[in-house]
């Protein structure tokens, strides 16, 4: 019966719109979790109705029982066609019914034309936690944003605020895009979960006691650290106010988030252009990343603004351990940020290990939902958003930096922190390459043997865009040559 299930495929005569062209998808060298037909994983059990299989994970990396939906979760090569009844996630990637995924999945992994294919397996995921230079803003908040004070972001301000072609995607839980500080800034809003354009908070979810209540701040919170409006007289500033956002719901209260949603979240961000993903999430387990969310994941890095790609920013998290072979943030496509605190220490609950690439200061203040404000978020999942909005601002002001440019600008400017010790390249597995550093961003894209100019006078809500060119990206290779991302 299974097998009959699986060879009932047929192939429909219609167009496949993908994004890559020349031949299959090639992922680069990294511990992901792939779909092996000829070991495929074997069903353990039942759990909330749903099999649960075991699936065994790369050389160095562990095995992990993950429950599956009836879908299987593809990447077709360009131009080919997809199995009857196939839904478009974006791109290449389609998700295929499926009675039984692992079945199917043997048998669509030996079909040509299928890159890469992985069952709709429920991932384990969740949130990762929890007057200046002349210038003037309005923002009520804007005096208790410690972290702004403590990277001088105002000697960035008083340069530029960021730009509106400039798009940032917030991959996380609901987003209020109603929100005073926010509502201006966003384009596109989506629903991964729910496969639609409300990506507002939901009654009752994350809610102890009530089932009206709005009690998930997490995804709107990470949104206004990124790009909370300056001068609108509501809220705080976020580090890239005038840049565009791209809300994204992808967490929910549930058991697991299907794989197809993080296919599709990243399917969105990838078509509408971004220069920075910002993953203020991951897994609440360590597992290897299932090799089609890796896909989507490369592609993301590699094919948005004409190829130049998008920087993809994952929280650490806040778990105190040593994030493990395979896992999200060890990606070679993924800048991996931890947290420190007001005073520059690293947080005791960061996780930590060879993939963190910077620390960045766990941003406490931002808003939340309803106009509110709060002074109580935390975690890696406040300190990936300020590394985001830094690279943000950074691809404002040129924005033929690639992906792997603003990462390497980021890191390379990084300040090693004064209380780590470093290993012989110049990092620390809590640290990384050190503490982001917004003066240093700068000064490489705007060395000191060019002056920077003097600010006009501007109307409150424009921006403050200086019209001066960046230095070239060479420029920061002649300044830093000593130190290189691992």
């Amino acid at each position: 019966m299974l097998l009959a299930t699986v060879l009932s495929l047929t192939f429909l005569p219609i167009v496949v719109p993908t994004a890559s062209a020349g031949g299959p998808l090639t992922l680069p060298a990294g511990a992901h979790l792939r779909f092996d037909p000829d070991a495929p994983p074997v069903l353990v059990g039942v759990s909330g109705g749903y099999p649960v299989y075991r699936f065994e994970g790369p050389a160095g990396a562990p095995g992990v029982e993950l429950r599956s939906r009836a879908a299987v979760v593809v990447t077709v090569a360009d131009g080919f066609v997809p199995p009857e009844g196939a839904e478009w996630l974006g791109g290449p990637s389609w998700l295929v019914p499926a009675a039984d995924p692992i079945a199917t999945a043997a048998l669509l992994a030996a079909t040509p034309g299928f890159d890469h294919v992985f069952p709709d397996v429920l991932l384990p995921q969740g949130p990762s936690g929890a007057e200046d230079a002349g210038l003037s803003f309005d923002d009520p908040s804007y005096g208790g944003q410690w972290y702004l004070e403590a990277l001088e972001m105002e000697r960035l301000f008083a340069l530029s605020t960021g730009g509106a072609e400039t798009r940032v995607a917030v991959l996380d839980s609901g987003i209020d895009i109603d929100h005073a500080d926010l509502a201006a800034a966003v384009l596109e809003p989506y629903d991964a979960w729910a496969d639609d354009g409300d990506p507002r908070p939901e009654p009752g979810e994350y809610c102890s006691d009530s089932t009206t209540a709005i009690c998930d701040e997490h995804g709107t919170a990470v949104s206004g650290i990124i790009a909370a409006r300056a001068n609108n007289a509501a809220g705080i500033v976020g580090m890239c106010s005038s840049c565009t956002l791209i809300p994204i719901k992808l967490l929910g209260e549930s058991g697991g988030t299907p794989l197809s949603a993080d296919v599709r979240a990243f399917e969105h961000a990838i078509a509408m252009d971004v220069a920075v993903i910002n993953n203020s999430w991951g897994f609440t387990e360590s597992i290897p990343v299932p090799e089609t969310l890796a896909a989507v994941i490369h592609r993301a890095a590699t094919e948005p603004r004409g190829g130049l790609g998008a920087l993809v920013v994952f929280a650490a998290g806040n778990d105190d351990r040593v994030i493990d072979r395979g896992e999200l943030q060890e990606l070679d496509d993924v800048l991996c940020v931890s947290a420190s605190d007001s005073y520059g220490y690293p947080t005791n609950y960061t996780n930590t290990g060879p993939a963190v690439d910077v620390a960045a200061p766990s941003a406490t203040v931002t808003i939340a939902p309803g106009n509110e404000v709060t002074t109580t978020f935390g975690g890696t999942s406040a300190a990936a958003p300020v590394a985001s909005g830094l690279a943000a601002w950074a691809a404002a002001q040129d924005p033929t930096l690639s992906a792997q440019e603003l990462a390497d600008l980021l890191v390379l400017t990084a300040v090693p922190s004064p209380y780590m010790p470093v290993d012989e390249s110049g990092r620390n597995d809590t640290y990384g390459w050190g503490g982001i550093s917004a003066v240093g961003v700068m000064d490489a894209l705007y060395p000191a043997d060019d002056p920077l100019p003097i600010e006009e006078e501007q109307p409150a809500a424009c921006g403050c865009v200086s019209t001066r060119s960046p230095s070239p990206w060479w420029a920061l290779g002649l300044l830093l040559l000593v130190r290189r991302r691992s």
